[in-house]
C-alpha cells in the first residue's frame, strides 16, 4: 500500500484506517531509532521545538536531512526505506498516527506530504 500523496496535513490522517504495512513501518523506525539515532537523539525529538521546527514543512525535507547529515558518522550510509521509517517513527513519537499506507522514499511523493502535528502549544 502506498501512503497517501494528497498535499493535505500528515495530521489529518489520523482518522483514516491503518494499514498494518504503515504500522510495521513505524516499528522498524523505532528499532533503527534505538540502534542508531538513540545515542544523540535521547530526548530532543518529541517536544514543542521539533514540532514547531518541522511543522509545515514536507515530509521530504524531514527524510532529506536525515539521508544528508545522519547518521553523523555516516550520513547517508542507510537505505531509503530506513529512512522513510525513521521519518514515520519521528512523526509518531511527535504525535501524528500512522497512515493508511507506507511512507513512501520518492523524494517527489515525499514533498507533496506536508507536515502537521497536534498541539503546538507550549
Amino acid at each position: 500500500a502506498a501512503f497517501p500523496l494528497a498535499a493535505a496535513p500528515l495530521v489529518a490522517q489520523q482518522s483514516a484506517p491503518v494499514d498494518s504495512a504503515a504500522i510495521k513501518q513505524v516499528d522498524i523506525g523505532g528499532q533503527w531509532f534505538r540502534s542508531v539515532c538513540y545515542e544523540c537523539h535521547a530526548s530532543n525529538l518529541a517536544d514543542p521545538d521539533f514540532k514547531a521546527k518541522w511543522a509545515g514543512k514536507s515530509a521530504y525535507e524531514l527524510f532529506d536531512r536525515m539521508r544528508s547529515s545522519m547518521p553523523e558518522s555516516d550520513p547517508g550510509s542507510l537505505t531509503a526505506e530506513t529512512y522513510a521509517a525513521l521519518t514515520a517513527y519521528l512523526l509518531k513519537l511527535n504525535g501524528v498516527a500512522a497512515g493508511p499506507g507506507v511512507l513512501p522514499t520518492d523524494s517527489t511523493a515525499l514533498t507533496s506530504v506536508k507536515l502537521a502535528f497536534p498541539s503546538l502549544q507550549r
